[in-house]
C-alpha cells in the first residue's frame, strides 16, 4: 500500500508540472536568500576575528604565569634551546611556533617621536600566520640587526621612508635601559588603523638584545594546522609536562572583548534571521495554499470514490516531502557556486566604507564563509518550515467537505 501511495504521490508531481516547479522554486528561493546571508554575514564576523587573532594574539599563546596580568618585559619566558623543535615534533597538530618579544617604547625621527609597539619576530614563521611579508609596500623585512620595518601610518607620521633612520627608548629587563639606532628597511601596510599608527618590527634576536633579555620571548603562539580545532590542541598543551611553568591560552581568553562584540553580531543576526524565516514562511504558504485551493475538487472526487482521507493526506504529505526535498536540494546546488565565486572575489565595498570597516580590523570588503555548517543548518531550517507549512494542505483534506468540494 505505502508502495502505492508514493508512486501516486510522484505521479501526482508531474501531473501538472507547472504548479509543482513554482512550489520547489518558492524553496529554492527560501534556501539561496538565507544561504547568501548567512554565508555573509558570517565571512564578516570570520574575517574580523582573523584580522585580530593573525595580527594580535594568535589562536593560542604560551605566557609566564604573570604576564598576562602584569605585561612586562620582566614577566617574559626563557626559551630553552630546542623546546621549538621538540614541541612541533610531538604535537602533529601544530603548524608553525612562533616565537615574540614585544613591549612599548618610545620611537623618535628628526622632529616627532610616538609611543610605538616593539616587536621582536622571526619573519618567515610571522608571515605563516599572518602573511605579513605580503603587507609589504616598500622595501624588504630586516636582514641585519640594525634594521627596522614600519608600519606606514606611522612612517607618515614620523616622515620616514626607506634608509632613514629611527631611534627607539624604552625599558629593558630588570630595569636595563633599552636604546638603539635603526635604519628603516621596510614598511607595510596593516589592515587595523591603531596598528598602522604604532607597529615597529624588528628581528627576534635584535628585539633581545634591544631588551637585554637574551632567549627571552614574551610569548610562544602556537598557530594550529586546523584554527578550528585551537580549543583541543591547547588543552593538549597544557597537559604537557614541559609546559607546567607557563600558562596556555587561546585567543577567546586574550580578546574576551571581541568574543563578546562576535557574539552581539550573531544575537543580532540571529533576530533578522528569524524575521527572514517568518517572511519566506509565509511566501511558501502562499504558493502551498493557492496549490491547496486548486486542488480542492480533485480532492472531493477522490474522495468520494472511496479513498480514504488519512491515506489522501499521507499522499500530500509524500508530495510536499518530495517538492521540499528537491527544492533544499536545487537550492544548495545553486547557492553553492555562487558563494564559492564570492568566497574567492569579496565584494568591494568603496573608499566611503573602507574607514568604517578598518575600525573594525576589516579590509572594505564584504568577504563571504563557506563553513559547511552554514548549508547544513540553513538547508534543514527552511526543509522544517516548509514541512510544518504541510499542515495546512493535510488538515484542509481531514475537515473536507466532500459533497461541496466536489462540485466545485
Amino acid at each position: 500500500m505505502i508502495k502505492t501511495i508514493i508512486v501516486l504521490a510522484w505521479r501526482n508531481l508531474w501531473r501538472n508540472k507547472r504548479r509543482t516547479w513554482i512550489t520547489i522554486s518558492s524553496v529554492v528561493f527560501a534556501v539561496v536568500l538565507a544561504l547568501f546571508l548567512e554565508s555573509m554575514d558570517r565571512g564578516s564576523q570570520e574575517g574580523m576575528v582573523r584580522n585580530s587573532v593573525q595580527f594580535g594574539t594568535g589562536y593560542i599563546q604560551i605566557q609566564d604565569t604573570l604576564y598576562n596580568s602584569e605585561p612586562s618585559i620582566d614577566n617574559t619566558l626563557w626559551l630553552p634551546e630546542g623546546l621549538l623543535a621538540d614541541l612541533q615534533t610531538s604535537h602533529t597538530e601544530i603548524a608553525t611556533l612562533i616565537p615574540r618579544l614585544q613591549a612599548y617604547g618610545l620611537a623618535a625621527a628628526d622632529e616627532k617621536s610616538r609611543v610605538v609597539m616593539i616587536n621582536g619576530i622571526d619573519a618567515e614563521r610571522e608571515h605563516v600566520l599572518n602573511g605579513l611579508q605580503d603587507r609589504l609596500i616598500e622595501g624588504a623585512f630586516a636582514s641585519e640587526n640594525n634594521q627596522i620595518v614600519i608600519a606606514a601610518g606611522l612612517a607618515d607620521y614620523l616622515g620616514l621612508s626607506i634608509g632613514d633612520t629611527m631611534v627607539l627608548l624604552g625599558q629593558g629587563f630588570h630595569g636595563a635601559t633599552a636604546a638603539g639606532k635603526y635604519a628603516v628597511s621596510g614598511i607595510v601596510q596593516h589592515p587595523m588603523p591603531e596598528m598602522n599608527q604604532s607597529m615597529t618590527y624588528l628581528s627576534i634576536e635584535a628585539a633581545q638584545w634591544l631588551f637585554d633579555a637574551e632567549q627571552r620571548l614574551t610569548s610562544l603562539i602556537v598557530h594550529p594546522k586546523n584554527p578550528n580545532r585551537h580549543a583541543q590542541l591547547a588543552q593538549t598543551l597544557r597537559e604537557d609536562e614541559r609546559l607546567k611553568d607557563y600558562t596556555v591560552y587561546t585567543w577567546e581568553e586574550l580578546m574576551p572583548e571581541l568574543v563578546r562584540t562576535v557574539e552581539f553580531d550573531q544575537v543580532a543576526t540571529l533576530i533578522f534571521l528569524w524575521i527572514l524565516y517568518v517572511v519566506i514562511g509565509f511566501g511558501i504558504f502562499g504558493t502551498v495554499l493557492t496549490m491547496t485551493l486548486e486542488r480542492e475538487k480533485e480532492f472531493g472526487v477522490l474522495i468520494s470514490v472511496g479513498m480514504h482521507k488519512w491515506k489522501l493526506a499521507l499522499v500530500i504529505f509524500i508530495e510536499t516531502l518530495a517538492i521540499n526535498s528537491i527544492g533544499v536540494l536545487v537550492g544548495l546546488l545553486i547557492s553553492l557556486p555562487v558563494i564559492l565565486y564570492f568566497y574567492h572575489n569579496p565584494i568591494p565595498l568603496g573608499e566611503d566604507m573602507a574607514g568604517i570597516m578598518e575600525e573594525y580590523g576589516m579590509d572594505a570588503v564584504l568577504p563571504f564563509s563557506l563553513d559547511p555548517e552554514i548549508f547544513l543548518q540553513q538547508g534543514i531550517i527552511i526543509f522544517i518550515i516548509s514541512m510544518v507549512i504541510t499542515i495546512y494542505p493535510m488538515a484542509r483534506v481531514m475537515g473536507l467537505n466532500v459533497l461541496k468540494a466536489a462540485r466545485k
